[in-house]
């Protein structure tokens, strides 16, 4: 197949993908799933992003990070009254650990399938790990710019103490929820990613 026509594709399939993270984004319970009032909600969105990037690469991966990053902020202005709202209000926490994660998703198969591992495994791994780097990317940002005035943030959470305390909400407001991400994506991504990663390989030759 010629080259421009596989740019194509590669176009449309990101075209695609990123109409599912808007309608995730916009329809209720299919994007987020709220654990509890207040605390951050379970994204579904990143599973996503990790199956687009597992099928295309760590380019177009990066590119579905990216669109998903940008969600996130324009949802924490629209969503406020959350801890969401609060840390991905800031560019920075809502974009770079979704760029990452896309990129990494794409990368990070490819050195598994070197490595001999099972495709499911492979595929496994990468939504576990990337849902696990999506959580530590945000608490670590967080940290990074609240760190000299954590009180800002705690108040506006109803909560006074330092940033020892900030990062302890964290870790538990955040942690809770990036673990049931992660441990969804074992499932939920090699489930999705390996029959859509046949169908793509097939349309390559």
């Amino acid at each position: 197949m010629g080259k421009s026509r596989v740019q194509a594709q590669q176009i449309a399939m990101i075209g695609i993908f990123t109409a599912i993270l808007i309608l995730q984004a916009v329809v209720p319970f299919l994007g987020y799933i709220p654990l509890l009032p207040g605390l951050p909600v379970i994204t579904l969105m990143g599973m996503t992003v990790m199956v687009g990037a597992i099928i295309m690469g760590p380019t177009s991966g990066a590119i579905l990070g990216l669109i998903w990053g940008i969600i996130s902020l324009i949802r924490a202005f629209t969503s406020p009254g959350t801890v969401t709202f609060l840390l991905f209000a800031n560019p920075i926490i809502a974009i770079v650990p979704r760029l990452f994660v896309g990129w990494f998703a794409g990368w990070l198969p490819t050195v598994l399938t070197k490595l001999k591992m099972p495709q499911v495994v492979s595929f496994g791994v990468t939504g576990f790990l990337g849902a696990a780097l999506n959580t530590l990317g945000v608490i670590l940002l967080t940290n990074i710019f609240y760190l000299n005035h954590s009180a800002t943030l705690l108040n506006k959470l109803g909560m006074q103490g330092s940033s020892q305390n900030l990062f302890k909400v964290l870790l538990v407001a955040l942690g809770v929820n990036g673990l049931a991400e992660a441990i969804s994506a074992i499932i939920i991504v090699p489930l999705l990613a390996i029959p859509l990663k046949h169908v793509w390989q097939r349309r390559q030759h």
